[in-house]
Parts: C-alpha cells; sequence; structure tokens
C-alpha cells in the first residue's frame, strides 16, 4: 500500500489526454481504506481528486448513486481517467468551489463513499447510506 501523508508527493498523470504523471505536494487528504481523497499543488496550481482502489467500474456508477442521494448533490463518475502513483483509475467529480459552504464537502464524499463500499463488502449492497 502505499505511504500518502499531507506534505508528501504523489504523481499524478492523464493517459487520455497523453500527459505523463508530474508530481505534487499533497497539501490535505483523507485516506479511508480504499478511498483516497487529496487536493494537492505542484506550487503555483492547485487541483484535487477522488479516487477508490481496486474498484471495479459498475461499483463505481453505484457508489456515485448512493452517495448523490446520502449527500444532496450530485456524484459522477468521471469518464477521464487519471494515474495515481502509476495506477489508472476513474475519478469523481461533483461541484466544488473554494468557498466555507464548500469546505466540508471533499470530506464528507470520502467518508459516504467509504462507508458504501465497507455496506456493499458487508453485504448490505441495498443501503441508502440513511
Amino acid at each position: 500500500m502505499h505511504h500518502w501523508e499531507v506534505g508528501g508527493e504523489i504523481n499524478i498523470g492523464w493517459p487520455d489526454f497523453g500527459r505523463p504523471e508530474h508530481t505534487f505536494t499533497i497539501a490535505n487528504m483523507d485516506l479511508l481504506g480504499q478511498v483516497l481523497r487529496a487536493r494537492v499543488t505542484d506550487g503555483e496550481k492547485e487541483g484535487g481528486f477522488l479516487v477508490v482502489h481496486d474498484c471495479p467500474e459498475v461499483v463505481l456508477e453505484m457508489l456515485a448513486e448512493q452517495a448523490t442521494s446520502k449527500l444532496g448533490f450530485k456524484v459522477i463518475v468521471s469518464n477521464l481517467r487519471c494515474s495515481v502513483d502509476g495506477e489508472v483509475l476513474r475519478s469523481f467529480d461533483y461541484e466544488w468551489y473554494p468557498t466555507p459552504e464548500y469546505a466540508q464537502r471533499p470530506t464528507d464524499l470520502a467518508v459516504a463513499i467509504s462507508e458504501a463500499l465497507e455496506a456493499m463488502k458487508q453485504g448490505d449492497s441495498g443501503s441508502t447510506l440513511s
């Protein structure tokens, strides 16, 4: 498993655009089992992503639907693949702005997806995360 931490480095690329991995510094993150949500910077630009490692695409779609229902904002699985430290993944997209009213959304989403994934593993695939 990876050893990501705030202040540490992570390599991110976009293979669908032919963009090789570039090293970023992790500004903040949530690592909840298979779920990684991170805000990163290269010193000039900042961005974020949320991915689930070792998860079939059909399950990603189910997780997005359950998170949308629980959190009340639209969550989708991006068609744009990203690579994170050599692993190609699909990330989750959702509306976010650097304002106080959106500040908790990234962590709330990471927690909701992690909880939904754990519920599925426990056999509660009908869970609505209520």
